[in-house]
């Protein structure tokens, strides 16, 4: 770990792995909605460490705004399976 790039998106990556656990205390969750910011913050990460840091800082705060809105408002994204 050398850039800001890799402090910055690992910390985001943990955190989000944090809410899938503390989230699926309550109930199941759809993991599918947690891979998109894990994505986000691999590419940041990419990106960042190439040079191209404007890109990085959208990136980065495009994932957190999706954890944001998506995630932590909704206190976790229930799995919408039927399992009767």
């Amino acid at each position: 770990m050398s850039t800001i790039f890799d402090f910055v998106t690992v910390a985001i990556f943990v955190a989000i792995v944090g809410m899938f656990f503390q989230f699926s205390r309550r109930e199941d969750q759809n993991i599918a909605a947690y891979i998109w910011p894990a994505l986000g913050c691999a590419f940041a990460n990419y990106f960042g460490n190439k040079g191209f840091d404007f890109i990085a800082w959208i990136m980065i705060a495009a994932t957190l705004g999706y954890v944001f809105l998506f995630i932590l408002r909704r206190q976790g994204v229930p799995d919408e399976r039927d399992d009767s």
